[in-house]
């Protein structure tokens, strides 16, 4: 084995004049660069083209190739302490080795050559074609194929692992550039995109940063994966454009530019990453072709892990095709909000799923993409301009343990379990409902569950318009409505513990069917129970309120309701019944202080009040049952006893 020394060429640069901070971005000194660690500076004494096959060279010199094409021939190694090649190119036959160290802009490498580690480190310094700091477009859009072309040609000599540290860089992605004919512009193509099998590491001193766009421009990616598998981006920061562009004033919802994309990604990971100023969103996940296609390419298996998301205009992340989706332990912070120069834009939930589907002229269901096994777990989100999650026309969505301040929405998907989260509205939210469950009578709402949520401090804590949906063991408290059903269907509600400023259950100026309503306790400050105008033309639909504890000394109303059941609870009040139909009040336990058991008033018709079981109340002038019906004879009462 020989050992080559040469002297070590290092030329720096300045890579920016101004103390600017732009977001931590503060380079005027040399110092602060990440140096190589190609420090001998003696010039080698060895030509290469003199070397064997099978012979490894160990370089602690600076070997200056002049320019040349140096062939070598099999299984020849080239070892680093210290050393350098520069300016020429190695040619290597079969079996060739290369420390990654050696590499640099002035180097290239040919033939067949495997690196000798297959984490490579990237040195900025040392390549020249990749400019650091405040730049123009030409260097920024350089910057962006430069990047690329590299990370590609390191996984071609067998490098599974790109690591960075000190690296601060703008990409220009808004621009085709493309030499074919076909100039539409793609953005996952003209992103900095990623090899299969690889892994960007990058550092908390790593940034990767939007080059500011035009205003008319819409979409782009910082960084993308395009129908490659196998991925892990992990550290570092991508900075959007946020603050420095201007946007479309005809259409500025769909102007700006995002910072990830996963266009047909298969087991991509993306950890540890701190995204922010995404000026039309952060991240973005998608596939190539529609589900009914033979070429559909669905992203499968993804994984959003641990990541930071700030100050990301309309969305931080969308899901608009894909499956067997994670995104888990995130913090959302400020997304949607507006900016020093635009609004907050659509969307304003931190996360969307919404997949695109319509019907036809037949009404034949066309599905153009699909969202299903979503998990969203662990995340904590707070201040996002309208809430932390909107699902739509999604499949086997699993949300739990998640912390968040602002809410929850899904309409048309089922198979959604919204499980163990805590929601609390802080005092500065509007807070109008935590979650809403919505969809109607769509065929697509089933088999959907709430439970195990901790709630507080909202208008409403959960508003449902929809049928086929389980709410169970909830924790209400600290807001002004508990439960609101509107239009719904087939909902059961069970087994929640709700204590409210106003009222516990609400229903106003709708139909709803096969609700029960059952082994809750309530605790309200208004109405336990407040239903008005409801079924009023719908002489066949039901609502059961059974074996509930309704807690405090309010009411539980009945205005102009139509098919209500009450059996089997233990009411500390009483109960209204004005104007009502079809209303059977059975075998409860009624123990009212400052009103009467039951009041009838109005024109009630077909209300039956057999074996309940009231306490005389204690304030005067009431009574166990105070019957001032219009309609007396379709009001019956049987074995009710009054103590």
């Amino acid at each position: 084995m020989k050992k080559l020394t040469y002297f070590l060429l290092l030329t720096i640069s300045c890579i920016s004049c101004s103390s600017e901070n732009i977001e931590g971005f503060i380079i005027d000194k040399v110092s602060e660069q990440e140096q190589p660690e190609n420090t001998i500076e003696t010039p080698c004494g060895f030509n290469l083209s003199k070397v064997k096959e099978g012979e490894t060279i160990t370089l602690n010199c600076l070997l200056d190739l002049e320019n040349k094409t140096i062939n070598l021939p099999k299984n020849v190694t080239l070892d680093y302490d210290q050393g350098d090649i520069i300016n020429g190119t190695l040619n290597f036959a079969d079996g060739g080795k290369i420390d990654g160290r050696l590499l640099n802009s002035s180097l290239k490498i040919e033939g067949n050559t495997q690196l000798i580690n297959n984490t490579f480190k990237f040195i900025p310094t040392r390549w020249e074609n990749i400019v650091e700091g405040e730049t123009n477009f030409d260097t920024a859009l350089k910057n962006t194929t430069e990047f690329e072309k590299l990370m590609f040609q390191i996984k071609t000599l067998g490098a599974t692992t790109f690591e960075i540290n000190k690296f601060n860089a703008f990409f220009e992605v808004t621009t085709v550039t493309s030499t074919t004919s076909d100039q539409n512009y793609r953005a996952s193509d003209e992103a900095v995109n990623l090899p299969s099998n690889f892994h960007l590491k990058m550092t908390n001193e790593t940034f990767l940063r939007m080059y500011t766009s035009a205003p008319e421009k819409s979409n782009g990616f910082i960084l993308a994966v395009k129908n490659v598998e196998n991925v892990t981006i992990s550290g570092g920061n991508l900075v959007g454009d946020l603050q420095t562009r201007g946007f479309n004033t005809d259409n500025p919802g769909g102007t700006g530019a995002l910072l990830f994309g996963i266009h047909s990604g298969k087991n991509i990971k993306f950890q540890n990453v701190h995204l922010e100023n995404g000026s039309a969103g952060a991240i973005t996940i998608y596939s190539l072709g529609f589900p009914f296609n033979a070429d559909y390419n669905p992203s499968t298996g993804i994984e959003i892990l641990n990541c930071t998301f700030k100050n990301n205009r309309r969305m931080a992340i969308s899901l608009t095709d894909g499956r067997e989706v994670t995104i888990k332990g995130n913090s959302f912070e400020n997304i949607g909000q507006p900016s020093t120069n635009i609004d907050g834009g659509e969307v304003g939930y931190a996360i969307n799923l919404e997949p695109y589907r319509i019907r036809d002229n037949n009404g034949e269901l066309i599905e153009y993409q699909k969202v299903f096994n979503v998990k969203i777990q662990d995340n904590t989100e707070k201040n996002s301009r309208i809430g932390f999650l909107t699902i739509a026309s999604s499949k086997n969505v699993i949300v739990e343990n998640n912390t968040i301040e602002t809410r929850i929405a899904y309409t048309y998907s089922n198979q959604i379990k919204i499980r163990k989260n805590k929601l609390i509205a802080p005092s500065t939210n509007d807070a109008k409902f935590a979650i809403f469950a919505a969809g109607g009578s769509s065929d697509f709402s089933f088999e959907n569950e709430i439970y195990d949520n901790e709630i507080e401090g909202y208008g409403t804590a959960i508003a449902v318009d929809t049928k086929k949906v389980d709410i169970y063991n909830n924790d209400i408290k600290n807001t002004e409505v508990g439960i609101q059903l509107t239009n719904s269907r087939e909902i059961n509600i069970y087994e929640n513990t709700i204590s409210v400023n106003n009222i516990g259950l609400l229903s106003n100026l709708t139909t709803i069917d096969k609700v029960n309503f059952y082994n809750n306790t309530v605790e309200a400050g208004g109405f336990h129970l407040k239903l008005s105008k409801v079924n009023e033309e719908k002489k066949e639909y039901k609502v059961l309120i059974k074996e509930n504890n309704f807690v405090t000394q309010k009411s539980i109303s009945l205005f102009y309701a139509n098919g209500v059941d009450l059996t089997l609870n233990t009411i500390n009040s009483g109960i209204s019944i004005n104007s009502s139909s079809n209303i059977n009040i059975t075998s409860n336990t009624i123990n009212p202080e400052n009103n009467d058991g039951i009041a009838l008033i109005g024109n009630n018709s077909a209300i039956l009040l057999e074996k309940n079981k009231i306490k005389t109340p204690i304030a005067n002038n009431y009574t166990c049952i105070d019957n001032t019906s219009n309609i007396e004879t379709n009001v019956s009462l049987i074995d009710n006893t009054c103590e």
